[in-house]
């Protein structure tokens, strides 16, 4: 667990070691090379309940890993997703010291000075920040976000445990390990980036018939590690109606614009007891799709509208996604999919079972989406749960999106940005902050694919192996018949040169040495 007092913080390295020790007790230590004894009783069940148990143990930061892995139902089996999905270790609130340290180091104050009041106990605590209410010189309510310390000690130490696991056991996984870390580091990275959520805060107050009311940023007390937001005078919690309102707003938001929220928690959401509007309290950790991936899915979607299944597989890949190459699986389960869930008792179905029969669909067939369309659908099926069903009003706007991708002006304006492209220049800032980060925390990687590479490579190992064992062959046969001809003192047998024979011999079983090491290796 995430120590939050006492001693100097675990470092990345102690860290990882915890991983394995947790790891080999819940029938992981395979992994680690069997070296780490189990200590207490051993669980024996399957491996996505072994799996859960072991990140709930690790702590905040590991569940919400598996959360984020159960979002890929399209590469990991269904049991093993509903497992991840129920992954939870309630993250203990930061001591206020350590928490008014991060606030003054940030904003460059003391709280005195900044606040009027400042709530020692947070109004929500959640795996990679918490929030506190405040009020601000003038009586202004306000509501500050922080991000939570040990997040990247936890980053750190995943990556020597996943590239381990990758070496020892990578070919009988469904995914990369390295490559689900690195993604995940990307996710933990953004969801924590509070200049991207101001930014999406103040989109969110510009766009016309968002049904919640979205607060405005205090610039003077916010950075990148810590938002001040605006807050309501008088708070009540969200009802039933409420609930209703805020799925249908998050669904909506997340289909027509791209914008969805990866921890759409009931505590980010309010009634100002005052007007009566659903205030979106806390909009940070929020994430936005590139426009012409959102493009990509609202052409997914109107092949899904139209039952066409070849036009399915044809724009999948403009979402981000990828198809194999032979795709006959990916068309029948696909087929099989919409048989299941359309018809006319369609809309009877919620969002959660339609996005877990299609990944297993994509799953079975072949194919992969991209990351963020995956969380995407995560998240809608997470809004959903606020209010129990949502599927009516996720249809309509999967309506509205088709309709305005189809829309003639729409077109000509996407023609014109991407003859343009401001977006990329737009979206730099945040991009350098982004490396910035990475290279101050040493969190740089840099690979290489080179395809088809390591095909050349074996062939040349093999071709190099059997001119090698060819020559030493040779050597052999032009050595010994020199000894047998020329040497004609010492001892000999049956008129050869026992020094001769012993030389040879003993090059034989080198050579016969190097044979059985060259086919074991299969590069004969």
């Amino acid at each position: 667990m995430e120590k939050a007092t006492g001693g100097p913080p675990e470092s990345p390295t102690r860290r990882a070691a915890t991983i394995a020790r947790v790891g080999a007790r819940y029938g992981f230590g395979f992994v680690f090379g069997g070296r780490l004894s189990r200590r207490g009783p051993a669980d024996t069940g399957r491996i996505g309940p072994r799996l859960r148990l072991s990140l709930e143990e690790l702590g905040p930061t590991f569940a919400e890993f598996g959360r984020f892995l159960s979002a890929r139902g399209d590469l990991i089996p269904p049991d093993v997703a509903a497992e991840l999905a129920r992954a939870a270790a309630p993250a203990k609130p930061v001591p206020f010291a350590e928490t008014r340290g991060i606030v003054e180091r940030e904003l460059g104050n003391t709280l005195e000075r900044l606040f009027v009041s400042f709530e020692e106990a947070p109004v929500r605590t959640g795996a990679l920040t918490q929030a506190h209410r405040a009020t601000l010189p003038g009586g202004r309510p306000a509501l500050v976000v922080v991000d939570r310390p040990g997040i990247r000690r936890d980053l750190l130490a995943m990556r020597p445990v996943a590239d381990l696991t990758r070496r020892r056991i990578g070919a009988q996984l469904p995914l990369d390990p390295n490559l689900s870390v690195s993604e995940f580091t990307a996710h933990v990275n953004h969801r924590r980036d509070m200049f991207f959520a101001a930014r999406i805060s103040h989109q969110l107050r510009e766009m016309d018939g968002f049904a919640l009311r979205v607060p405005e940023l205090y610039r003077s007390l916010s950075t990148g590690r810590c938002a001040t937001f605006e807050a309501p005078a008088a708070q009540e919690a969200v009802d039933g109606t409420g609930h209703r309102k805020v799925a249908g707003a998050l669904a909506r938001l997340a289909l027509l614009d791209g914008i969805f929220f990866a921890d759409p928690s009931p505590e980010r959401f309010a009634v100002d007891g005052l007007t009566g509007e659903v205030w979106l309290l806390d909009p940070t950790e929020v994430f936005s799709l590139d426009p012409e991936r959102l493009r990509g899915v609202a052409e997914v979607l109107a092949a899904v509208r139209r039952g066409d299944v070849d036009g399915m597989v044809r724009t999948l890949p403009l979402a981000g996604g990828t198809v194999p190459r032979d795709d006959a699986d990916l068309r029948r389960e696909l087929r099989e999919a919409l048989g299941s869930l359309g018809g006319p008792l369609w809309e009877e179905h919620t969002l959660a079972v339609m996005r877990t029969r299609a990944l297993e669909a994509l799953r079975r067939g072949g194919a992969k989406l991209h990351d963020e369309v995956a969380q995407a659908a995560h998240s809608l099926v997470a809004a959903e749960a606020l209010s129990g069903k949502e599927t009516h009003t996720a249809a309509e706007a999967a309506r509205a999106l088709v309709a305005r991708h189809r829309d003639p002006a729409y077109v000509a304006a996407r023609t014109a940005r991407r003859l343009a492209q401001p977006d990329t220049f737009a979206d730099y800032p945040r991009q350098i902050h982004a490396l910035l980060d990475e290279l101050k925390d040493g969190e740089v990687e840099v690979r290489f694919r080179h395809a088809g590479l390591d095909d050349l490579i074996g062939r040349v190992d093999i071709l190099a192996n059997r001119l090698v064992f060819a020559l030493l062959i040779a050597a052999l046969i032009i050595g010994s018949s020199m000894l047998g001809i020329f040497v004609e003192g010492g001892l000999q047998i049956l008129g050869v040169s026992v020094f001769g024979l012993i030389g040879f011999v003993f090059a034989a079983v080198l050579g016969l040495l190097l044979l059985i090491g060259i086919i074991r290796s299969g590069r004969l």
